[in-house]
């Protein structure tokens, strides 16, 4: 047993090394061999899913992510991996559906479980995600890249990597700046770095999209950024609607 571990653990350090170095293929060799030594564990699974997901093998790594969760269901990194995987494999709705999950599951668990040194994932949930949005983005999935993109923005913005998270939203930007979902995004990213100004244009901003084209999930998601800020600001007060008994009669 010792053995075998011993060769599962050189597997994943040299798959480590070769994937450091961009020799994606090469690594993800590594990978699929610590597997096969060890199929049992989630993180061995996750690395190839990681590895296929670089290579553009969208729907072998949704395979390999699934693999990983039939072992860790609640594996956050997996969780990641997979719902990056099905944004590049063009399935969104999916993916929405796996983001709700880790979006739970974080509401429950704050930290995510630690891992052995040995088994430390080689690309960053965020990576992966942006990796996913840039598949997306050449298949001709507008919708499905900008939804990687913010869902790299938000674990950007978690870490406090604010510049990294904006970047992550100008991408998103770039594909429809009329999608109301990267501003909201945009207005959270400015409220935690303490640009207030930039934030109250942004939301300005967003009023303005949903005024035209309404989009109930964001509206209430704006309401509750607003509400919890406009202490800080008067200008986050929504002014009254035309139609409002005060705007009609003062």
């Amino acid at each position: 047993m010792d053995d075998v571990y011993k060769r599962y653990a050189e597997e994943l350090r040299t798959g480590h090394q070769l994937a450091a170095e961009g020799k994606y293929k090469d690594a993800l060799r590594h990978y699929q061999a610590a597997a096969e030594l060890a199929g049992e564990r989630a993180l061995p699974h996750l690395h190839v899913g990681s590895m296929l997901l670089h290579l553009g093998k969208s729907k072998d790594a949704v395979a390999a992510f699934e693999r990983a969760l039939a072992q860790e269901p609640k594996n956050l990194d997996a969780l990641t991996g997979h719902a990056a995987a099905l944004l590049a494999a063009g399935r969104r709705a999916e993916a929405g559906q796996v983001q709700a999950r880790i979006a739970l599951i974080r509401g429950r668990e704050p930290e995510s479980v630690g891992a052995p040194a040995v088994d430390a994932t080689p690309m960053s949930s965020a990576e992966m995600q942006m990796i996913a949005g840039e598949q997306a983005r050449a298949a001709g999935n507008g919708q499905g890249a900008i939804d990687a993109w913010l869902a790299e923005a938000r674990e950007y913005s978690n870490a406090a990597l604010y510049d990294a998270a904006l970047d992550a939203c100008l991408r998103a930007l770039a594909i429809d700046s009329s999608t109301s979902r990267i501003h909201l995004e945009m207005a959270r990213v400015y409220f935690k770095r303490g640009w207030l100004d930039r934030a109250v244009e942004r939301v300005t901003l967003l009023r303005r999209l949903l005024s035209m084209e309404s989009d109930e999930e964001v509206r209430a998601a704006l309401a509750g950024l607003v509400a919890e800020h406009a202490p800080r600001d008067r200008r986050l007060a929504e002014p009254p609607r035309p139609d409002t008994p005060q705007a009609a009669g003062g």
